[in-house]
C-alpha cells in the first residue's frame, strides 16, 4: 500500500508537469488560470482532472465538447508515477531519492518541451526553457551542499558544459552551421551539477547513440536530411537509463572486456 501511494503521488506531480510542458514554452503562467479545454475553453472540474483515471473514464474526450484529449497527459502522469515508484524501491526516502526525482522531473519536462516545440511551426527549432536548464542548477548545487560534494558538482557542471560546447564550437568553425543548441549545452551542464562529471561520458555516448539511431530512421522515413532533430529528449532518456541501469550496463561491459 505504501509503494502504491508513492506511485499515486508521482502521478499527481506528473499532472503538474503537463501544465509546465504546455505553458512554459509560450511564456504563460504555470499557476493561473486553472486548467481548461484548449478547444472550448471550459474549466476542467477537479473530478475530470484526476491523473490517468479521468482520461480513461472520459475515453480521451472533453466532457463538454467531445474534443480529443492528447495522450501526452496520461503518459506523462504514468511515466512520473513509475519513476517515482522505482526510485522509492531503490533508495527509500534517502537523499538519492529526492535528488534523482528532481533531476528526472526536470529532464522529463525539458525533453518533452524540446520535442513538441521542434514540431511546432511557432518555433524555428526545439527549445529548452532556461527556467528548466539554468533553473536546475540551484537544486543541483543545493543537493551537492547537503552531500558535501560541492567541488564535484561544480566540476561536473563545467565538464558537462565543455563536452557539448567544444564539439559544437569546432563544428560551427568548420561548417558555419550551428552544431549544438545552447539549450542542450546548458541542460548537459545542469546534469553535471547533479551527478558530477564521471556519469556524463556514459550519458553522452548513450544519448548520441540513441539520437543517431532515431535520426537515421527519421531520415529514411521522411527523406529530409536537413530536419533538425532535437537532442534534449535523448539526453534525458540516456540519463534515465544511467540512473536505473547504468551500473549494471557498465559492469556488464567491463566483464566483456576482461573475459
Amino acid at each position: 500500500m505504501g509503494t502504491f501511494i508513492i506511485f499515486i503521488i508521482g502521478t499527481i506531480f506528473g499532472s503538474f508537469y503537463n501544465v509546465i510542458i504546455c505553458r512554459l514554452p509560450y511564456g504563460e503562467s504555470i499557476v493561473t488560470p486553472s486548467s481548461k479545454c484548449p478547444q472550448c475553453n471550459t474549466k476542467i472540474k477537479w473530478y475530470d482532472n484526476i491523473p490517468i483515471i479521468s482520461y480513461l473514464i472520459l475515453k480521451g474526450k472533453c466532457r463538454n465538447c467531445n474534443a480529443s484529449i492528447s495522450v501526452q497527459y496520461p503518459l506523462i502522469e504514468l511515466t512520473t508515477g513509475l519513476f517515482t515508484f522505482f526510485l522509492y524501491k531503490m533508495y527509500g526516502f534517502d537523499i538519492n531519492f529526492f535528488k534523482y526525482f528532481v533531476l528526472l522531473s526536470i529532464l522529463l519536462c525539458a525533453g518533452v518541451i524540446d520535442f513538441k516545440t521542434a514540431l511546432d511551426d511557432n518555433f524555428e527549432t526545439g527549445i529548452i526553457p532556461n527556467e528548466l536548464s539554468l533553473g536546475g542548477f540551484l537544486p543541483g548545487f543545493i543537493f551537492a551542499l547537503i552531500e558535501k560534494r560541492i567541488i564535484v558538482s561544480l566540476v561536473g557542471a563545467a565538464v558537462g558544459f565543455l563536452l557539448l560546447f567544444l564539439p559544437g564550437f569546432i563544428y560551427k568553425l568548420l561548417t558555419g552551421k550551428e552544431g549544438m543548441g545552447g539549450g542542450d549545452i546548458k541542460l548537459f551542464a545542469m546534469i553535471g551539477s547533479f551527478l558530477g562529471f564521471k556519469p556524463l561520458f556514459f550519458i553522452l555516448f548513450a544519448s548520441s547513440l540513441l539520437g543517431a539511431v532515431v535520426g537515421v530512421i527519421f531520415i529514411a522515413i521522411s527523406k529530409n536530411k536537413d530536419y533538425p532533430i532535437p537532442f534534449g529528449p535523448f539526453i534525458g532518456l540516456a540519463t534515465f537509463i544511467y540512473i536505473f541501469f547504468g551500473n549494471t550496463l557498465i559492469n556488464a561491459y567491463l566483464k566483456i572486456l576482461t573475459a
